[in-house]
């Protein structure tokens, strides 16, 4: 939100400078982006809060303003409405809708446009001024936080309807070209032949005003916020009012911003009020009230705290406080923590009954939420500071061993530690060609994201590691490799939180040259054989048995990968991760040209459930290891480690290993053939082994391999 800090200071007393003034709201929590000085003006663009709807206009900053400094508070001029008849018939079908109200005026004087001195929230904003009824219901939402709409009343038909939208209606937004359908369960207002507006999100074509409006009926309203997001996200139209409705409005403003509008339209543009104001909802004020002990707020804040003090810090907010019932029978108060019945009657001496006013019932249910009004009010830096106490130093746990050992590997071929965000937008589905079959279509939605970019949770690496190739390539660093540790996220109702299947896990990607230019006169690709390499120590550095399987195409991320240039990392049974080369579809979509970027990712819980145990230390032989090699003749898919593997399980004690040292491939008669070379290695520790000993034990591997895989066509290479 940019805001005008000359208008600004006719609702609150503000510092004398720009950056005093900076600092004190960023103090107060409400982050300054950027400051942009005009020759009369100074506007500030702010970061507001998700939850904090009452933020989104001038009077709600001035507001926590006045929380801090205690200055005075000033409001806007605005006609007092009274509600009555209504000048036109209003029905309400929908408990989503709180407070609707309907007001008409009367074209009676020339117009005349609203003054700049007035007109200075939209200037900030960037709001062009395009009549006096829109710029007026424009101000009403900026200044005081109460969005409204002006219909151009003839235009109405019969009376206006609250109700849900059916399926096949249809309704034309302004700003569009034409009509566009409108989902089942939409919250609209209609009249009886038509849609007059998107409930709290935006007004139509055919309802709107014009130069030729004679009868202004002006709505406002309070609306559901979940009704109104999910309405705004499915029309994928994203206004002011919407921004500000889907972050909880005051149900008690709509008179008010109403009124506020009658006020600007009377002073400024010839416009007469006509009659009384119709009014519909059955919203009631629930009062809800928290029992506040002082002696806790003042020790969790460590701040001396005292009735009085806490009375008038929060009433600068809008609380109202007083002391608890002298009846215990009597309980009108809300008591979520059970805190009455905790405390004896000369507990409750120090207690006070705070009343949470109507703009703070969509954040403020607890006692914990008053401590933090009270921090912000007394200002984090005025309260204590101290170094927490520690003890002795402990040993790192199993997981921090286990992170610090996957990184040593990584910065040892050369890789960065990087940190993306945990979130991103729905468009991220369509770039990784998604669709409503995939494992990763579903997603945990974020129900109120300041930006579109933070809609979804994330529940895969990709797209982090795209961006990651993409930023750099157009930066001209084409040496890219990077790695980050974080979790994914995956919808399951039956998880411990009720939402969610948080997985940890580590993933690195890696484009260009596998090492600095300069280290080695020969130059080979960060591909899928380097990633392999990587794997492989990573697998000795962490004393688990990692090993490389074909790729499992029912794994979620398969489809993203290169069908050809990708596999599976296995732990035991279980597989633990995948690498590869990212499809080249997906780097297309990213718009990078000439890479070919690989990705590799591991689950790190099923690798901090192993039990992992150093390797038993064999003691040097007396003898050095004797060292014989076989060469198979392989066919087909037969696997040259599942031979590797069967001969270390069938020899004696004394074969310490065995291992795969050359490859041959070739033909006969048409057919292709591999042979590969085993490096057989036979440990005789204090006892000396004879050549025939190890004559005999290989030529027992040798008779039990062909019958182990003779059907297989595997024989020994003559």
């Amino acid at each position: 939100m940019k805001v005008s800090s000359r208008h600004l200071a006719q609702y609150i007393e503000l510092p004398a400078s720009s950056r005093a003034l900076r600092l004190l709201l960023d103090d107060i929590g409400i982050e300054v982006k950027r400051i942009e000085d005009t020759e009369s003006d100074t506007h500030f663009t702010l970061e507001l809060l998700a939850n904090r709807g009452d933020h989104h206009c001038y009077y709600g900053i001035a507001r926590e303003i006045r929380g801090r400094t205690g200055g005075e508070l000033n409001t806007p001029e605005t006609v007092r409405l009274h509600a009555g008849d209504s000048p036109i018939p209003i029905r309400c079908e929908t408990t989503d809708c709180l407070v609707y109200s309907a007001t008409l005026m009367i074209k009676t004087g020339e117009d005349g446009a609203i003054p700049p001195e007035q007109n200075l929230p939209l200037h900030a904003a960037g709001i062009q001024s395009i009549s006096p009824p829109v710029d007026a219901t424009n101000l009403s939402n900026l200044e005081i936080g109460q969005p409204t709409h002006a219909f151009d009343a003839d235009t109405i038909v019969g009376g206006i309807v609250i109700r849900d939208s059916v399926d096949g209606e249809q309704a034309w937004p302004l700003f569009t070209e034409g009509l566009v359908p409108i989902p089942a369960g939409t919250l609209v207002i209609a009249d009886e032949e038509k849609i007059l507006a998107i409930a709290g999100v935006i007004g139509c074509e055919e309802s709107k005003t014009t130069e030729n409006t004679t009868r202004l009926l002006i709505e406002s309203a309070t609306f559901d916020p979940v009704r109104v997001r999910k309405a705004s996200r499915a029309l994928n139209i994203h206004t002011d009012s919407s921004a500000r409705f889907e972050r909880g409005a005051d149900p008690t403003y709509p008179l008010i911003g109403a009124g506020r509008v009658v006020q600007l339209l009377t002073d400024y543009s010839g416009w007469t009020l006509s009659g009384t104001t119709g009014l519909v909802g059955d919203w009631t004020n629930p009062h809800r009230q928290i029992l506040l002990s002082i002696a806790s707020a003042a020790s969790f804040l460590e701040y001396p705290l005292m009735a009085e003090e806490v009375t008038e810090r929060l009433a600068r907010y809008g609380f109202k406080v007083s002391k608890p019932y002298p009846d215990w029978t009597h309980e009108p108060m809300w008591d979520p923590d059970n805190e009455i019945r905790e405390h004896s009657r000369d507990r409750l001496k120090n207690t006070v009954i705070v009343e949470v006013p109507p703009h703070r019932l969509w954040d403020v249910e607890f006692a914990a939420d008053l401590y933090e009004e009270l921090a912000i009010s007394i200002g984090y830096n005025d309260t204590p500071e101290r170094i927490p106490q520690i003890d002795m130093g402990a040993m790192p746990n199993t997981n921090q061993i286990l992170r610090q050992q996957i990184a040593d590997v990584f910065h040892g071929y050369g890789f960065f530690e990087v940190f993306t965000d945990g979130f991103y937008g729905r468009d991220v589905r369509e770039k990784l060609d998604l669709d409503e079959r995939h494992p990763l279509w579903k997603h945990v939605e974020t129900t109120n994201a300041l930006e579109r970019g933070y809609s979804l949770l994330k529940n895969n690496n990709v797209a982090q590691a795209l961006d990651a190739v993409s930023v750099n390539l157009n930066r001209k660093n084409v040496e890219i490799k990077a790695y980050e540790f974080t979790r994914t996220f995956h919808p399951d109702t039956t998880a411990d939180n009720g939402v969610c299947r948080e997985q940890k896990t580590v993933w690195a990607v890696s484009c260009g040259r596998d090492r600095v230019s300069g280290w080695s006169k020969t130059e080979r690709d960060a591909d899928v054989w380097f990633l392999k390499g990587i794997i492989a120590e990573m697998s000795l550095e962490l004393g688990l048995p990692l090993r490389v399987e074909n790729p499992d195409e029912s794994h979620e991320l398969y489809s993203l990968l290169h069908p050809n240039r990708q596999a599976s990392i296995c732990l035991g049974e279980e597989h633990v991760g995948v690498f590869g080369e990212l499809h080249p579809q997906l780097v297309q979509n990213w718009r990078i040209k000439r890479a070919r970027p690989c990705f590799l990712q591991l689950n790190l819980t099923p690798m901090l459930q192993v039990d992992v145990t150093s390797p038993a230390y064999l003691a040097p032989g007396s003898f050095h290891e004797i060292e014989r090699n076989l060469a198979f003749t392989l066919r087909g898919q037969t696997e040259g480690g599942d031979v590797a593997k069967y001969m270390k399980s069938s020899g004696p004690d004394w074969l310490h290993r065995v291992d795969m040292v050359d490859l041959y491939q070739h033909e006969e008669e048409g057919v292709p053939l591999r042979t590969v070379t085993y490096a057989l290695h036979f440990y005789s520790g204090a006892e000396k082994r004879s050549a025939d000993e190890v004559n005999t034990a290989c030529e027992y591997l040798i008779n039990a391999v062909h019958e182990r895989f003779s059907n297989q066509g595997v024989r020994l290479r003559g």
